[in-house]
């Protein structure tokens, strides 16, 4: 299979819970960042994280990038980690998300083949922020972000999108929990009950 990148998106503001998530402890003694890494360290040989401030993230023997554009989003995330990538192809995920597949995330780069995007589709909902993106997006993205138009729908509408349906996804996560994030304390405390019997994953 042809060399692809991950990058990690950390750029978020994380006002409702009112803390870095990304360095929020698992059951297992992890942060949700360290537990991404690990899992994505086994997949790819190079992952990129996408921060609002580098020096946060310097503990982690991983490429660190800053925003090149600010105050733009998931969007502008997504831009700087292709910008700085060294794949034509790049899985795409956030730093919020405790139990990302690696037979998931193998499935999306499979299907990748000559399209811009391949992200699952869940009961008719995208899931942009768990997809491979190719640096063949780029001049889309960026043309969006100069108009401020961030909208993740409208940017795929202008890209050769393949999406992975429901069916697919149960085969490899049927709970669909690599779409579950931490936003609230709340979903903290159900990712702690879900974290018990998630169990290990090729």
């Amino acid at each position: 299979m042809e060399k692809a990148s991950a990058i990690i998106l950390a750029g978020g503001k994380n006002s409702r819970i009112g803390r870095n998530k990304a360095f929020i402890r698992l059951p297992n003694g992890q942060t949700i960042l360290q537990n991404s890494i690990s899992i994505l360290q086994n997949i790819f040989p190079e992952i990129i994280i996408v921060a609002n401030r580098k020096e946060a993230y310097r503990e982690f023997d991983v490429s660190v990038v800053e925003d090149l554009i600010k105050e733009c989003g998931p969007l502008g995330g997504i831009f700087t980690g292709l910008c700085h990538s060294e794949s034509q192809r790049n899985f795409v995920t956030a730093c919020d998300m405790p139990f990302i597949r690696p037979a998931l995330i193998r499935s999306l780069l499979a299907e990748s083949g000559t399209y811009d995007v391949v992200i699952p589709e869940v009961d008719g909902e995208a899931e942009p922020l768990f997809g491979v993106y190719s640096k063949n997006s780029i001049p889309i993205i960026f043309e969006h972000l100069q108009k401020r138009n961030l909208k993740m729908r409208e940017v795929l509408a202008k890209l050769k999108v393949r999406t992975v349906t429901t069916e697919t996804i149960d085969r490899v996560d049927p709970r669909h929990l690599c779409f579950f994030n931490i936003n609230t304390e709340e979903d903290l405390r159900e990712a702690e009950r879900l974290a018990s019997g998630t169990g290990e994953e090729d």
